[in-house]
């Protein structure tokens, strides 16, 4: 392949990945009262939560409880907060930074 196929592969890429990003801002109003549409953005901010949740506690083989206990803590406060306040935003930013802040020794455990 020469320099320009490769170019023009880039450029249809980033056109696709720009056109798909930008569909659900062009087209909210047509897709935001289909009942499919609603139900995804009542059910994906905690079915993401859930995966990201299972996926890093799954990434780290610890050898005892001590070792996660910095994410078992991020990860009872992030359950906390959002049965709480119902807030995804909150839930995850606190969670991080309580994980950030219990790795880094800004707390003592």
């Amino acid at each position: 392949m020469t320099t320009l196929d490769y170019l023009l592969a880039a450029l249809i890429m980033g056109g696709v990945t720009f056109a798909l990003r930008a569909f659900p801002f062009v087209a909210r109003h047509l897709i935001a009262h289909q009942p499919r549409i609603q139900a995804l953005g009542q059910r994906l901010p905690v079915a993401m939560m859930v995966l990201l949740t299972l996926y890093a506690m799954g990434v780290h083989r610890w050898q005892n409880l001590a070792q996660g206990q910095a994410q078992i803590l991020a990860v009872l406060l992030v359950a906390a907060l959002q049965l709480w306040r119902g807030q995804a935003m909150l839930s995850i930013l606190s969670g991080t930074f309580l994980y950030l802040a219990l790795m880094n020794g800004w707390f003592a455990l």
